[in-house]
């Protein structure tokens, strides 16, 4: 198998497990779509919980921990598999921070509302595409 089919499968496969619903896991979490519109809102909580600088604000915590998990997992797995198998397509710098990934995610969602119904994974690929483009 070529690289770019390997490339190819690798993403289908992230994106298939990115986008699956979490009750198809054997977690209840009922009415979760898998969507930007979600997305948006699980990251900018999370992104409002670290702050610029990482360090954390324990009053955002509660508010909904499942879902800045959710954020901070599929940004980091899509970022890091992004990085590693799409180096044409994403070139992370070597200090981006989680931080840093975060906003970039949440600023492309407020950029392109229309693209919100669109999946998750598929968009957080987009905006690291977009924030962290290959020269």
């Amino acid at each position: 198998m070529g690289d770019a089919m390997k490339r190819a499968g690798l993403l289908l496969v992230i994106l298939l497990v990115a986008t699956a619903q979490t009750t198809d896991f054997g977690q209840t979490r009922p009415g979760r779509t898998g969507t930007g519109g979600e997305l948006v809102q699980d990251c900018t909580l999370y992104f409002e919980f670290l702050g610029r600088t990482g360090a954390g604000r324990d009053d955002t915590f509660d508010e909904d921990p499942f879902g800045m998990g959710y954020c901070a997992g599929l940004v980091r797995g899509v970022a890091t598999v992004a990085d590693s198998h799409l180096q044409n397509q994403v070139c992370l710098t070597n200090n981006a921070t989680g931080p840093q990934a975060v906003w970039a995610v949440v600023q492309y969602l407020n950029n392109n509302p229309l693209t919100l119904s669109d999946p998750d994974a598929e968009l957080v690929l987009r905006a690291m595409q977009s924030a962290f483009p290959c020269r």
